[in-house]
């Protein structure tokens, strides 16, 4: 083994034994230690080693002077900020004609006295030497514009659109009703997402969730949230279990951490509500008469915090709705929170008080609210996240269509008309409702045709047909006669008709016998969601986030969100050293605190791969937009 191997060896035990190998390793640029009075090098990352070249290493891991090039230029500075004794920047000009900014602070022993000094880089690559400008050339032809084509904000709406439902349940006693927004900036898409599963009790599940991050990455982990929570959620309910099986998963998974969901089960025989905030905004219940309540938090954190799933519990009563929505429509440009959650309020409860729309004769208040929600609120300041709001009335379950009508050639087409307003009346989707009435009208009219002889009194020659939406939102249909079953006869171009209705339901029974036939269909129906695409608003009226540097403290002012993630992440890393020091992150001046600067709170606060290092304190001033997100997400913070 040679010499230099043996002293990198020596090294990594080195700092091995400090706890500091994580810190090192996770560096995105140089990071050194030069220790003792000579300044020797004590420990370099492989970063630095890269831009220092070996050689260089080797003089300076001896106390030598002579490293030549940046070696030397990173010693003097190193040697300046060790007689000062305080924190200084400077540049280090490298061997490719380009420079690399440096922050160097005093290294201290646990008495205080000076034990050597710490080199970081503040970028992770240096910055490029200008390049002189050369003779300007001939302008060339410009290039024909080429065929257009699905860029990727189509890519993403369409990814979008096939990741989350395509409609709501119809679950009996609950009106339900789901809109989404999609942010319309390039790769911005993909964070949010939305569930409601009926189950075969009657309850209902719902939830929203936020996955933090955008683009593809982001609407990949949004899918696969959303596809556990589903199935979990679908075998008994327990929003608990599905919630951590999630946090399992988003321990696993990057782009799911620090996720937030508000999830809830709704029972609509007695209105009792269970809800789970993870670190989500909290539902909120409006009355019949336009009282609008905002539930308690449960107490809960983000997915991957560590903190447990906490529930709490609330009661509706018939007519009471409840709303569920993600961040991006209360953390609208140029309003705090605190107003965007004001402002909800009283568009909801306008929705709820206003009387029937003309030109909407079919909106319930659902809705409405949903509706309204998105065109008012995100009409008037924009969006700069993606926005759902879903909501759920408690009504009176839907009565039974009981219909018996003489087995006569028009008779088909009463039942459809009839039928038409029944579901009418539930909201089916149209395509829901094109596949029943194809699929009753068939049946009824091979009734009418062939269960009764010619020679049948009108009064016995009877078709009874019966609509029921059960407890799990599916819809039965069951039409029957009391005539005598006639097998089909030889194959023609007639005939196909039970075969049709089979087609066109997700289950089809038919059973005869010497008192009549009955055919039973059924079908799993949905209201349709409609998803809309913001237009050129989405970063309109937001503070860009700024970050002022004190010695050991970092002041951050305007917008933290997923613009501002990189520089965040790269300013405490430089503020803290790597992670080695405590560091303070004072939010007073903040005005929006989104959930992509929240995971990156989470991620600078949480132990690196169980190494206790520096520690980041929270400072957000009482009633503070920041102070809001804090509490919710459960972060430790003081408020002054």
């Amino acid at each position: 083994m040679s010499e230099q191997h043996r002293r990198r060896d020596a090294m990594d035990g080195s700092y091995d034994d400090l706890g500091r190998s994580a810190a090192f390793d996770q560096a995105p640029g140089l990071l050194a230690l030069f220790e003792g009075p000579d300044l020797r090098l004590t420990v370099v990352n492989e970063a630095g080693r890269a831009l220092l070249g070996d050689e260089a290493v080797e003089v300076l891991t001896v106390g030598g002077s002579d490293a030549g090039g940046p070696g030397s230029d990173l010693l003097d500075l190193a040697r300046a900020v060790h007689e000062t004794g305080e924190a200084r920047t400077g540049e280090l000009a490298l061997d490719d004609d380009g420079t690399l900014a440096l922050g160097l602070a005093p290294w201290r022993a646990e008495d205080g006295s000076a034990r050597g000094v710490v080199a970081q880089a503040l970028a992770g690559a240096p910055r490029p030497a200008p390049v002189p400008a050369a003779a300007p050339a001939p302008a060339p032809t410009p290039p024909a514009p080429p065929a257009p084509s699905a860029g990727p904000d189509q890519t993403l709406v369409a990814l979008q659109d096939a990741l989350l439902p395509g409609g709501v349940p119809i679950p009996r006693g609950i009106r339900l009703a789901a809109r989404y927004l999609l942010a319309d900036e390039g790769v911005v898409a993909g964070g949010d997402w939305f569930d409601a599963v009926a189950l075969e009790d009657g309850r209902l599940v719902l939830a929203v969730g936020d996955v933090v991050g955008h683009g593809v990455r982001a609407s990949v982990a949004m899918g696969e949230l959303r596809a556990l929570f589903e199935e979990r959620a679908r075998l008994d309910g327990d929003i608990e279990a599905a919630l951590e099986l999630l946090d399992s998963r988003a321990r696993r998974v990057p782009p799911a951490r620090a996720a937030t969901v508000c999830a809830a089960v709704l029972d609509p025989h007695t209105g009792d509500l269970v809800y789970c905030t993870a670190g989500h905004p909290p539902p909120m219940v409006v009355s019949p008469d336009g009282e609008t309540t905002f539930l308690p938090a449960s107490g809960a954190g983000p997915l991957a915090s560590g903190l447990p799933f906490e529930l709490a519990e609330h009661r509706l009563e018939e007519g009471d709705v409840l709303v569920m929505y993600s961040d991006g429509i209360v953390e609208r440009p140029g309003r705090t929170v605190a107003q965007c959650t004001v402002d909800l309020a009283e568009v909801v409860r306008e929705a709820v008080l206003a009387g029937p729309d003309l030109e909407r004769i079919e909106e319930r208040v659902p809705e409405r609210i949903c509706r309204e929600s998105i065109e008012r609120l995100a009409g008037a300041t924009g969006v700069a996240d993606d926005v759902t709001v879903l909501a759920a009335e408690l009504v009176e379950p839907m009565p039974d269509l009981e219909l018996n009508y003489p087995a006569l050639p028009d008779t088909p087409r009463v039942v459809r008309a009839e039928l038409a307003e029944w579901l009418d009346e539930l909201q089916v989707g149209p395509l829901d409702e094109v596949a029943l009435q194809h699929a009753v009208g068939e049946v009824v009219t091979n009734a009418c045709e062939h269960a009764y002889p010619e020679s049948t009194r009108r009064a016995d020659a009877v078709v009874q047909v019966v609509a029921h939406l059960d407890d799990e939102g599916v819809v039965e249909v069951t039409v029957s006669d009391t005539g005598s079953w006639r097998a089909p006869a030889a194959p023609s171009t007639r005939g196909r008709g039970l075969a049709m209705a089979r087609g066109f339901t997700d289950e089809f029974e038919l059973h005869h016998d010497e008192h009549g036939t009955t055919a039973r269909l059924r079908l799993r129906p949905t209201r349709s969601v409609g998803m809309l695409t913001a237009t050129g608003s989405s970063a309109s009226g937001r503070e860009p986030l700024t970050i002022a540097e004190r010695p050991g403290e970092l002041l951050l002012s305007g917008t933290v969100d997923h613009r501002g993630t990189d520089e965040l992440r790269r300013r405490i890393a430089h503020a803290s050293f790597g992670g080695t020091v405590d560091v303070v992150l004072d939010m007073s001046e903040v005005t929006l605190l989104a959930s992509a600067g929240v995971q990156v709170l989470y991620e600078a606060m949480a132990p690196a791969n169980g190494f206790s290092l520096g520690v980041i304190h929270l400072v957000a001033p009482l009633g503070s937009p920041a102070q809001h997100v804090l509490e919710m997400v459960r972060l430790p913070y003081t408020t002054g």
